[in-house]
């Protein structure tokens, strides 16, 4: 299955839109936001570990590899702070929303760096 990065923003954006309506609560906001992501690199990493086994990577592409996903960890991580934040203003405060919608889009970056990066590989996402 293929995430190119216009889906996943586009995810996350309508996410972050509609899902800070009267339904949602900015703490469900921000899981669910987190939670996609997390979704899409364990399935590519599980992939890539697939594809691993075969005996098809080099130990530059793993440390690639791990160098990529560590990138998505910070931002990630950089995510669930500022949801975080973001849930405790109650989804009122406009910085710390505009915050997270950035944190956000900057872990999906990092998300899709990962998935082409894989792609290059030739791992069937």
């Amino acid at each position: 299955m293929r995430f190119p990065l216009a889906t996943l923003l586009l995810a996350l954006g309508a996410c972050l839109t509609f899902c800070t309506g009267c339904h949602y609560t900015p703490q469900r906001t921000a899981y669910v936001a987190t939670s996609t992501v997390k979704v899409s690199v364990e399935t590519a990493l599980v992939a890539y570990n697939q594809f691993a086994k075969t005996g098809h990577t080099t130990v530059a592409q793993n440390l690639a590899v791990k160098k990529a996903y560590e990138q998505y960890q910070r931002a990630a991580a950089l995510a669930c702070d500022a949801g975080a934040v973001y849930a405790s203003t109650g989804g009122t405060n406009h910085i710390a929303s505009a915050a997270f919608q950035t944190a956000t889009l900057n872990m999906a970056g990092t998300v899709e760096d990962l998935l082409a990066l894989l792609r290059s590989f030739g791992v069937k996402i």
